[in-house]
């Protein structure tokens, strides 16, 4: 015997849906996470949870989609709505049953949401899990406000609607939201902290010390990853000058970073027309004359007698010297 669908047909004579008196239903129809609604259709929905009875109400123009984008939020952990998402959490998908409780036409969607929100007093917390006090279309209205919080450079933050803020900020609501309870070890969630946070810090390590390529010394920098974002530069190398690992990072130094050794002077190379030639630079001025830079050294230690004219021998610099004497 097939399934009966858990959406009725409309009668086609009518136009109207069984069960149906003035548009509205006497009970109301459980959608399951596995079966969706008719995609154009509008009304007031209600989301139930089956272990403490509290309700959530809702409207939308497409029920189907609106109930969707409840279950990929809440699966996620990132719901507008923290009581909502906490009840998920801890009852899980299975507990929750969605219901259609009045179709209505889209212009009297918010109207017909209020009656219904006044009607079941689901803002009140022994009742249901809505938050605003007003019908509102979704992501607008009055939502929770959180205090506390630091952004990365240090300056206090007051935020409403923590699901809303971490999705523009591709910030994870959960670790927020656990910085903010004070149950997170960690430091802090990519530069944020929260003055409840279990392991306190000075927000994030200040840098002092840098000098910029043109050799200006830069004002302390807080948060060394935006700094190297603003400037292109990049943040492993940067900590590395910082540490003394390296001298510099296109052309930023520190003031504890290694002094540079004096250039070495290559001595003993004979140019083809036979002059006695120091070359303080050997990459460079390979470069800049056709030279492979492989070849010179390789005259320098033996393993070559000449390349292109060039030759070396351990004395030459001195004939060098009675040149400049000369």
């Amino acid at each position: 015997m097939p399934r009966r669908k858990p959406w009725a047909t409309r009668n086609r004579d009518t136009g109207e849906r069984p069960g149906l008196e003035g548009n509205r239903l006497r009970v109301g129809i459980e959608m399951s996470p596995r079966k969706s609604a008719p995609t154009t259709t509008s009304g007031v929905y209600q989301i139930r949870c089956k272990q403490n009875g509290k309700i959530y109400i809702g409207s939308a123009v497409n029920l189907q989609w609106r109930w969707h984008s409840h279950r990929r939020d809440l699966a996620n952990g990132v719901h507008v709505n923290p009581h909502l998402q906490s009840a998920w959490n801890l009852y899980g998908e299975t507990s929750f049953e969605f219901s259609v409780l009045e179709y209505v036409e889209e212009h009297r969607l918010l109207m017909t949401e209020q009656l219904w929100i006044n009607k079941t007093r689901c803002t009140d917390r022994l009742v249901g899990f809505n938050i605003k006090l007003e019908a509102t279309s979704a992501g607008q209205g009055i939502g929770r406000t959180w205090e506390g919080f630091r952004d990365p450079s240090g300056n206090p933050v007051t935020i409403v609607n923590l699901a809303e803020f971490c999705r523009r900020n591709r910030l994870n609501m959960t670790a927020m939201r656990q910085l903010f309870e004070g149950r997170s070890k960690l430091k802090s969630h990519k530069g944020w902290t929260h003055v409840n946070s279990v392991r306190q810090r000075d927000f994030i390590k200040v840098h002092e010390g840098f000098i910029d390529p043109a050799g200006r010394a830069v004002e302390p920098i807080r948060n060394i990853a935006a700094f190297c974002k603003i400037h292109g530069l990049e943040k492993t190398h940067m900590t590395a000058v910082a540490r003394g690992r390296i001298l510099s990072h296109r052309g930023w130094t520190h003031v504890r970073s290694r002094k540079r050794l004096p250039a070495l002077v290559h001595k003993g190379y004979i140019a083809p027309g036979g002059a006695v030639v120091r070359i303080t630079n050997l990459a460079a001025f390979c470069r800049a004359s056709g030279l492979s830079l492989v070849h010179m050294y390789q005259l320098k230690s033996g393993k070559r007698p000449r390349t292109k004219g060039w030759t070396w021998k351990s004395d030459a610099d001195r004939a060098f010297d009675g040149q400049q004497l000369a």
